[in-house]
């Protein structure tokens, strides 16, 4: 399954380790943002080895499931991605 994740890390060096955590685990689109394609065993163990990472009362990562449905209504804007007339609602 598919999950776009993104994450808000206030301190620079805990935003480094996960960075670094997430960018073995998928593909960064953006600066705090990443895709990864895991099955539920995967996805349970890289939410585990991030919950060692952060600081509960300051920094939060959001995991957003991405749907096959979904996947097809996404459309991408900018860097080497064309526009896709069908997809623009």
């Amino acid at each position: 399954m598919k999950f776009l994740i993104t994450y808000d890390i206030s301190s620079p060096k805990r935003w480094r380790r996960v960075f670094k955590t997430l960018k073995n685990a998928g593909l960064n689109v953006q600066l705090s943002c990443f895709e990864v394609d895991m099955n539920k065993s995967e996805i349970e163990k890289l939410i585990m080895e991030l919950q060692k990472l952060i600081d509960w009362q300051d920094d939060s990562i959001y995991f957003f499931p991405i749907s096959n449905y979904a996947e097809g209504l996404t459309v991408k804007l900018g860097k080497n991605e064309e526009i896709n007339e069908s997809k623009v609602v």
